[in-house]
């Protein structure tokens, strides 16, 4: 027979999981203490000479909590850290109290992790590695091998909802378009910058759509501009040199939260572009929102923003966000989103709660389902 080690507090924390449907092991919290993510238990005296004995404090509970939902057989630490970060400070699954936030310097640690492990990221830097034809050569074989291998890109939500509504259309894969074209923007990375002209970059840049709200024309002026002026290089070099990692490595607690703060917006946004394609009951304030969205070039972030549960997509969307020049966008979309946010669920005259609208989406899918 085995001893029981486990605490009364734990026991008691561990209660509490299984009381919202959660499991875990005592073996796991203290896995997790470890680590640094959940906290000890504090310690109450007896009195008398009996000594002490384990208290928990309601913070333990709900930090356990959003560990064991975060957690996942076989799942990396780091990656259960991420996905902590990204729930941080939004209503809990149980509770009406915010998600506490996790200690920021495994989070910096679990970004830095999951953008090593980015595909695109591994891209860039076997591009900055590139030196001949042949190493150019290799970097385009391995592009094409992660385009195969990766999910292919949600349609826009148009051409869904027109797919959707006609049954004898079939839902076409859109084209892989903008991911080439970041192909192409990664090859010009590793390029000397000598080889890299202003008009190439340009179009590599606004097909790519990693630069939201370009226009192809004014950028591909800009660019002949900075070549006719000798800055060209001086702009390439900027561009080509920065390290996302070192980036992530070195952000502050507060330059990290904006950024999350402006990915919850896009992946809310994107949310609502996927949902209207899904045949969600359109309404005024949706309409503003997307309009927003097409009008900032932003419809393709928004989208992947709203797949953050992927570790890396969450990591590589967080490192977006963080570069300066995007912050004005975001907020731009952030002012028309709440502007409209009281009309996104409801129809004028129509519906008069959000839980009418679910239930007429379900009705809708459901006929559809039938046809």
């Amino acid at each position: 027979m085995t001893r029981d080690d486990t605490s009364p507090a734990d026991r008691e924390l561990l209660r509490h999981l299984h009381d919202r449907d959660l499991a875990t092991s005592a073996a796991q919290l203290e896995r997790w203490r470890r680590a640094g993510l959940l906290p000890r238990h504090a310690r109450k005296a007896l009195g008398r000479g009996r000594g002490s004995s384990s208290v928990l404090g309601p913070r333990t509970v709900e930090i356990a909590d959003v560990l064991t939902r975060c957690s996942g057989q076989g799942k990396d630490l780091r990656a259960t850290v991420l996905a902590w970060y990204m729930r941080a400070g939004t209503p809990g699954a149980h509770s009406r109290r915010p998600v506490p936030e996790p200690p920021f310097e495994p989070v910096r640690d679990a970004l830095v992790w999951a953008l090593r492990r980015s595909p695109v990221q591994r891209l860039i830097e076997q591009a900055r590695r590139a030196r001949d034809d042949t190493d150019t050569d290799v970097l385009y074989a391995d592009a094409e091998k992660y385009l195969a291998r990766s999910p292919g890109p949600f349609g826009h939500p148009a051409r869904m909802r027109e797919a959707m509504l006609d049954s004898g259309q079939d839902i076409q894969p859109p084209p892989r378009a903008g991911q080439r074209s970041m192909v192409n923007l990664i090859a010009l990375l590793g390029l000397p910058q000598g080889e890299v002209s202003g008009e190439s970059f340009a179009q590599a840049v606004t097909a790519s759509g990693v630069l939201p709200g370009a226009d192809g024309a004014t950028l591909a002026a800009a660019f002949e501009q900075a070549e006719q002026d000798g800055t060209l290089e001086h702009l390439l070099h900027v561009v080509q040199q920065r390290d996302v990692v070192a980036e992530a490595e070195t952000v502050s607690p507060e330059r990290l939260a904006r950024a999350r703060e402006a990915a919850r917006v896009l992946g809310f946004c994107g949310g609502l572009y996927l949902m209207h394609g899904l045949l969600l009951p359109d309404t005024p304030g949706q309409q503003a929102i997307r309009a927003k969205i097409d009008e900032l070039g932003l419809g393709e972030a928004a989208i992947t923003a709203a797949q953050c549960v992927n570790k890396v997509i969450a990591a590589n969307v967080l490192s977006f966000c963080l570069d300066p020049s995007f912050d004005h966008l975001i907020a731009q979309l952030n002012e028309v989103m709440m502007e409209h946010m009281a009309g996104v669920f409801r129809l004028p005259g129509e519906v008069v709660s959000a839980e009418d609208l679910m239930a007429q989406w379900l009705a809708a899918l459901r006929d559809e389902a039938e046809q």
